[in-house]
């Protein structure tokens, strides 16, 4: 018989989520898990993990593979804080499938609305896995011994996740976001590199940092691709390199168009004036 958390994988698998297995009581993939962005896991290679590693931890892909989208709070970090302080602001968010992490944190489960990246310090102790990421999932278990599980408790029902509120979508607060990062913790990234877990999601934060500055995106995906080579440990394949660069570059040009037609629709219309010639001059 499957162990509990191959049961689960599966389990997840049928709802049309990508998985993969994590080791033991760690958030790192046990495999290169890039290839399962783009499909999901068979059935029977489900079995074979979890068969040779039946004490793994469980990882559900996030972004348009799993139609999912996950906002990670983190209270260690002002995350419940931080998140009151939108819902005051922008409304409460729907009622939706809710993680409470090994570490005490909350995961909220989201339906992707296509082409979000991972967006990492939105707000302190907040961030959004999208495209290129991925969560640890129930029944993993934490670092402390803690387990993952589903809030409020009904382990016999996963409700269907609810659509993602706009307002977690776009970018909250432009300046805000930038003050996220120091320049200290800049310098130590691009110093000390990635690893498995985190490259995909620091590269998009890198990437739209270097965007907002006016870099133009033939220059930045050069740049990530040799930080990639020099920095990533492992290096991602070029090709997922050109992926997160690409997403970025969409989801500022959404924003963009978005900001303009909100700009638009709050605009006075404009009069026509007397003194203005006519167009056939």
């Amino acid at each position: 018989m499957p162990s509990l958390v191959a049961r689960w994988a599966l389990r997840y698998r049928e709802r049309g989520w990508s998985v993969i297995p994590l080791r033991p009581r760690d958030k790192r993939p046990l495999l290169r898990w890039e290839a399962f962005q783009h499909r999901r896991p068979e059935p029977e290679e489900i079995r074979a993990w979890f068969a040779t590693r039946p004490d793994a931890n469980l990882g559900v892909v996030t972004g348009t593979i799993s139609g999912l989208v996950v906002l990670d709070v983190d209270p260690a970090r002002g995350g419940n804080e931080s998140l009151a302080a939108l819902e005051a602001r922008f409304g409460p968010l729907p009622p939706t499938l809710v993680v409470e992490t090994g570490g005490g944190g909350r995961h909220l489960y989201f339906h992707h609305p296509g082409g979000l990246p991972c967006a990492v310090g939105i707000r302190p102790g907040l961030d959004l896995r999208g495209e290129g990421g991925y969560v640890v999932a129930p029944p993993s278990i934490h670092p402390n011994g803690r387990p993952y599980r589903f809030l409020p408790g009904r382990e016999g029902e996963l409700p269907e996740p609810a659509p993602l509120p706009g307002w977690l979508a776009l970018p909250l607060d432009e300046s805000a976001h930038r003050r996220g990062h120091s320049v200290a913790w800049w310098r130590a990234l691009l110093r000390e590199g990635l690893v498995e877990g985190e490259r995909n999601t620091r590269l998009a934060s890198l990437a739209g940092l270097l965007l907002h500055h006016g870099l133009e995106p033939g220059v930045v995906e050069e740049l990530l691709q040799g930080f990639n080579l020099g920095r990533c440990r492992p290096p991602l394949p070029p090709e997922e390199v050109h992926a997160v660069v690409a997403s970025i570059c969409r989801t500022r040009e959404r924003a963009a168009r978005r900001a303009a037609l909100a700009r638009a629709a709050t605009a006075e219309p404009a009069r026509p004036s007397v003194a203005s010639p006519g167009t056939d001059v």
